[in-house]
């Protein structure tokens, strides 16, 4: 049986990968289901009177939207759907609910482009601290000496 070192290399790319994680998780919050929250809010869809389809929205229901609206999904929680025969497809978010619906997906718009500049930036930030990490032990095991 071989033991695996873990080294700070390997804990370094860990941090990395759920870093990069993290900024797609935001991505897909703000750019597919923020658009739609954002729609609903803006057509003022507050009650099932008010609710609106996607095309009335101008929204492309895509599969990850779709996925997102599922029954036991978490944007359920805020957005709910019509259950009437005449308005499937047609959505809502309560009073009650819009606060919170404004703050988990509204905010400041986020594009592709900075999605993409974000990563490139975080890519370049750990090869070089990646690449470095030898010279930065050594500074500091000289300065302390008590690693090495």
């Amino acid at each position: 049986m071989s033991v695996k070192i873990i080294t700070s290399d390997i804990v370094l790319q860990g941090i990395f990968l759920g870093l990069v994680a993290a900024v797609l998780a935001v991505a897909y919050n703000k750019l597919v289901i923020g658009k739609f929250v954002k729609a609903l809010i803006k057509a003022e869809a507050v009650h099932p009177a008010f609710a609106k389809s996607f095309d009335q929205l101008n929204v492309k229901k895509t599969f990850m939207l779709s996925y997102a609206l599922r029954s036991r999904g978490t944007l359920r929680k805020l957005v709910f759907e019509l259950d009437d025969e005449t308005r499937k497809g047609y959505f809502y978010i309560p009073e009650d609910k819009l606060y919170r619906a404004g703050r988990l997906y509204g905010g400041k718009d986020v594009d592709v482009l900075m999605v993409a500049a974000v990563l490139i930036v975080l890519f370049i930030f750990f090869a070089v601290v990646l690449m470095y990490m030898p010279v930065i032990w050594d500074q500091v095991s000289s300065i302390t000496g008590i690693i090495g």
